[in-house]
């Protein structure tokens, strides 16, 4: 160990948990610890020997030198890694539920966390008495500006007047006194009259509130449009962000173009030499224009046909350049997977060769890469039909690769018998028929991208997911638990069946899927939930 004076002791006591050990956490170096770690990774000695000599003059940390470093190492030798070496949160505030996933499906180097529609009732107005819903430039710049903030208006009307309705329709299905959680924590479950303590009582009453609210926001959230605003918390390392800022410069919308240029000035006083190459991707503009017009001319006249909900593809019905293929259409198409496959399989070769070419693009660097399509070759690659917010909820899947079709309303609605039984399905149908309707107006005048803004929670979508069997597992079990949304549980169900049906040896990887149907999906998780909490108050009572 590398023995430092007391007053380099000192100096390094601010930067790092402990100067005197060989592994330590460095802390207070925010936009330098790239630059630090960069120099170290060329330097004989180590960390703090580096730190000292490089970036602390007289005594005191030295930016100017960090910047330097910085500049040297990602310029002039082009290492994007050590943009990997540093990290930052940022927070993205009402912004439309679409560009949540335009954000989330930056997939490496970033961390999100989303608001729930599982647990947030969005039955507030603003500020100015407006509901929480993006007015596009683009749909508010066209003649349809009127007609889209009425349907909106109209959509969080009936989803603010089903809160209470429909809450009160699940306390009469589950009274609070035939309600059981085990809120103490033994194993079994209780009523509210087996309790004497004030406090079970209360975390009784709490929980039996969460559970009824979360089952009514489960149930209601069909009628959100996908542009609810929202908030998405991130923390990524700069790699991530520059990746991230350029794809939102290069969408067609304008909300992501302006949140590109927001992120890009935030980051900019946090690490500034990490986003400066952030910008607009021409080669994948054109790109994509191109392959959306190659696919409009292929697909023409060609009706999509049916689908089950869930496929799985099975790797020997096609090969790896028709299904890749297929895949490099699919984001520009409203077929399914298996279909696409069909139609490529039937093409001649040099026609299979300009779908390859107009997807790889007119490539200038190495820098320019192609989408997605190019990761085909998974073990296992599912075709998906489920609402929009089941797509939602398994988007955020980082190990794996997913593409999704742009939001329509052409697949169908996902009723919900509960709405049905309650009474409210004609409310639910005329604001859907309504929200539809303006859907095919906006795609008219403003074009099939900008339209997804009218598209609601519970329309339909088709996505692809391919993985390996880790993930299938990861994804399958974590997906099934009891508390996880009714919806989405039964396409992983789903999923699993499937792989076990094509692989029957992968049995004890997915030994922890949960085939079980749960009426009350969060009323375990939020009693468990009270216990931790009186576990927590117990243990600081007990410090004081």
């Amino acid at each position: 160990m590398q023995k430092f004076t007391q007053e380099e002791l000192e100096i390094l006591k601010q930067y790092v948990t402990d100067p005197e050990s060989n592994v330590f956490a460095v802390r207070g170096l925010d936009g330098i610890i790239g630059p630090v770690y960069a120099r170290y990774s060329r330097a004989k000695g180590s960390f703090l020997e580096t730190f000292l000599k490089e970036f602390i003059k007289e005594g005191q940390l030295d930016p100017v030198k960090a910047k330097e470093v910085i500049e040297r190492i990602l310029i002039a030798f082009g290492d994007d890694s050590v943009g990997e070496l540093e990290g930052a949160h940022l927070s993205m505030e009402q912004i439309s539920n679409l560009a949540t996933k335009e954000v989330e499906d930056r997939r490496i180097g970033g961390s999100p966390i989303e608001q729930s529609t599982r647990y947030v009732v969005y039955d507030q107005k603003d500020e100015q008495g407006r509901w929480r819903y993006l007015r596009p430039k683009e749909i508010m710049q066209s003649s349809l500006a009127g007609e889209y903030e009425s349907v909106m208006d109209e959509l969080f009307d009936v989803y603010a007047s089903l809160v209470e309705p429909m809450q009160e329709y699940y306390r009469k299905i589950k009274p609070l006194e035939v309600a059981e959680y085990d809120v103490l924590g033994m194993g079994s479950k209780q009523k509210r009259a087996d309790l004497s303590d004030e406090k079970d009582i209360k975390a009784f009453d709490r929980t039996y509130g969460f559970d009824i609210r979360s089952k009514t926001c489960d149930t209601i959230r069909v009628l959100l449009p996908a542009s609810t605003l929202t908030n998405v918390g991130l923390f990524g390392n700069g790699r991530f962000y520059q990746n991230l800022i350029s794809h939102l410069y290069t969408h067609d919308l304008d909300e992501m173009n302006f949140l590109a240029g927001k992120a890009h000035d935030a980051l900019g006083q946090i690490m500034p030499t990490f986003v400066k190459r952030a910008k607009r991707n021409e080669y994948l503009v054109n790109t994509r224009k191109n392959m959306q017009a190659l696919a409009d001319q292929m697909l023409a006249g060609i009706t999509p046909q049916e689908e089950q909900y869930v496929r799985l593809f099975s790797s020997g019905e096609f090969d790896y350049y028709q299904i890749l293929l297929a895949q490099a259409l699919y984001p520009y198409s409203r077929h399914p997977l298996h279909q696409l496959c069909d139609i490529v399989s039937k093409l001649s070769a040099q026609k299979k060769q300009e779908i390859f070419e107009t997807y790889a693009g007119d490539r200038k660097t190495r820098r320019d890469r192609p989408d997605r399509a190019l990761e085909t070759g998974y073990p296992f690659t599912f075709d998906l039909i489920g609402d929009f917010g089941i797509y939602r909820d398994l988007q955020r899947h980082r190990m794996l690769t997913q593409q999704r079709q742009l939001l329509n309303p052409y697949l169908g609605f996902a009723d919900n018998d509960d709405i049905r039984i309650a009474g409210f399905q004609p409310k639910i149908d005329t604001v859907r028929q309504k929200a539809e309707q303006l859907y095919e107006k906006i795609k008219a005048e403003c074009g099939r991208t900008a339209a997804q803004y009218a598209v609601l929670f519970g329309h339909r979508i088709r996505f692809t997911m391919g993985m390996n069997l880790r993930e299938a597992e990861h994804m399958t079990e974590l997906r099934t638990t009891p508390q996880g949304h009714p919806s989405y549980r039964k396409v992983c169900q789903e999923m699993a069946i499937q792989i076990l049906e094509a692989c029957p040896w992968t049995k004890e990887s997915l030994k922890f899927v949960d085939y079980g149907q749960y009426t009350w999906a969060r009323a375990d998780s939020e009693a468990k939930q009270r216990v931790r909490e009186k576990e927590l108050e117990s243990r600081i009572i007990n410090k004081e």
